[in-house]
């Protein structure tokens, strides 16, 4: 009984080890100082990111949702096997055990999803501000054609008359 109840504890730190995540190195920003110094590839370039941004939230959310469901199938199986096994009655407090595990999880999907909801009005934001920028530089405006050199004009043919 000893080494079962072992393996249940390791899983559990497995599995808490898992859903620990680490925070972003750097929070994303409406504005930065240089934003009004960028040329137009540049603020076009910073709007294509925003966009990654925004993918990568909208990714996160569904990862930590999938292993929250996961996670839940989990401890109603470990709980169910523990059930049908006998064990659930001899390994006092091992089906709360799995329990938690499983609502740590949703919590972790509930925490995940509510800072991908931030990054991506920040995301949103921030690309409304670039729109505005690439607008005010006239980015979007088709360049002038050259002008082309003036013809020489063209003198008259000698009539044989």
């Amino acid at each position: 009984m000893g080494e079962i109840m072992q393996k249940i504890i390791i899983a559990g730190v497995a599995v808490a080890a898992l859903f620990a995540g680490q925070a972003s190195a750097q929070a994303l920003q409406v504005s930065y100082p240089g934003d009004a110094s960028m040329d137009c590839a540049a603020i076009a370039a910073e709007g294509a990111r925003m966009d990654q941004v925004m993918a990568g939230a909208n990714a996160q959310v569904s990862k930590a949702n999938g292993s929250a469901q996961g996670a839940g199938l989990a401890s109603t199986v470990a709980v169910e096997g523990m059930l049908r096994t006998g064990m659930l009655g001899r390994v006092p407090g091992a089906g709360m055990f799995a329990n938690n595990m499983a609502n740590m999880a949703k919590q972790r999907a509930a925490q995940v999803q509510a800072q991908a909801q931030e990054t991506i009005q920040t995301a949103t934001t921030r690309k409304a501000l670039l729109a505005g920028l690439y607008s005010g530089k006239s980015c979007d405006a088709v360049p002038a054609a050259p002008a082309a050199p003036a013809e020489p004009a063209a003198t008259p043919a000698p009539t044989g008359l």
